[in-house]
C-alpha cells in the first residue's frame, strides 16, 4: 500500500473576520482562509507546518460505498 504525504509551510498573514489568512511559502500569491476557531493558538506572523496524509484505506472504502450506491440507483 502506498501512502501519500505532503508537508506545507504557511505564514499567518493576518486575522480577518474570524479567519486566519494563510500564505503558503511555495505559492505566496495564494491565500488560504482557515477558521480561527480551528487554530486559536496561532497569531499573525507565525509560521505553520501542515502535514497531510491521504488515508488510502478510507478513500478506497468511500469510493466502494459510492460505487455500490450508484449501482443500486441505476439498477432500480
Amino acid at each position: 500500500m502506498t501512502e501519500t504525504y505532503k508537508t506545507v509551510m504557511m505564514a499567518v498573514d493576518r486575522i480577518e473576520d474570524g479567519y486566519l489568512i494563510l500564505i503558503p511559502r511555495d505559492h505566496p500569491e495564494e491565500k488560504i482562509q482557515m477558521p480561527r476557531k480551528c487554530l486559536p493558538e496561532f497569531d499573525e506572523g507565525d509560521i505553520l507546518e501542515f502535514s497531510i496524509r491521504k488515508d488510502e484505506s478510507a478513500t478506497r472504502e468511500a469510493r466502494n460505498r459510492i460505487s455500490m450506491l450508484r449501482e443500486r440507483l441505476v439498477n432500480r
